[in-house]
């Protein structure tokens, strides 16, 4: 295993699809924009994009989110009846979980990551995580799933880091520049993938 670098937690990645007829890096249209796009004219493995920042991502550990989903639904009802007091107790909630996941980032970080593993992506630029919004359909491939950045993250941003080939297996260290697919964990069967055939009528060539 001379010179071979594993992959770890905090590294920093870019993500490049290879696919039948479209290939490219996994990019975002700027800091307002939350779309995640592949715009295969903008550059490929032996020539990167001119804006190669829009493409960075940190692998983060699985965060928790079950404060703060508790606290958005609450909150979303609106209702004058709900309780202040039960809204201070969830945001208090949702204050620990934001710092013990915090003090989980910090402390995984360097760790190696193993296939079957469960991640997230951090977009660096935008400190935004990838996301798949599972009660949403893409923007053009109806049939799959919406993905795009979120602030915080949710439950739509853990994604299981699986290989591509019988080469690696489950529990095997995840080694830099090998063909990964990535599936959301509460996304059904469906992987982290292009939509080929389509084009997004506002940003021709994406």
């Amino acid at each position: 295993m001379a010179n071979v670098s594993f992959l770890c937690m905090g590294d920093i990645v870019s993500l490049y699809s290879e696919g039948d007829s479209v290939s490219g890096f996994l990019s975002t249209l700027g800091l307002v924009d939350d779309r995640c796009v592949v715009c295969p004219k903008s550059g490929d493995l032996t020539s990167i994009p001119s804006k190669f920042r829009d493409c960075l991502f940190r692998i983060c550990p699985m965060n928790r989110y079950t404060s703060h989903k508790q606290l958005w639904e609450t909150s979303r009802k609106k209702s004058r009846s709900s309780d202040p007091v039960l809204l201070r107790r969830l945001q208090l909630a949702a204050e620990v979980e934001k710092r013990l996941n915090e003090a989980e980032n910090k402390k995984c970080v360097g760790s190696v990551i193993q296939y079957g593993s469960v991640i997230q992506l951090l977009h660096t630029k935008s400190n935004k995580y990838l996301t798949v919004n599972k009660r949403l359909p893409a923007l053009l491939e109806k049939n799959a799933l919406r993905v795009s950045l979120d602030h915080t993250g949710n439950e739509g941003s853990w994604f299981n880091i699986l290989p591509s080939y019988k080469l690696r297996s489950n529990g095997d260290p995840v080694v830099a520049g090998d063909q990964v697919r990535l599936k959301p964990v509460n996304g059904g069967q469906q992987v982290l993938h292009v939509a080929e055939g389509y084009e997004l009528t506002d940003v021709p060539g994406c």
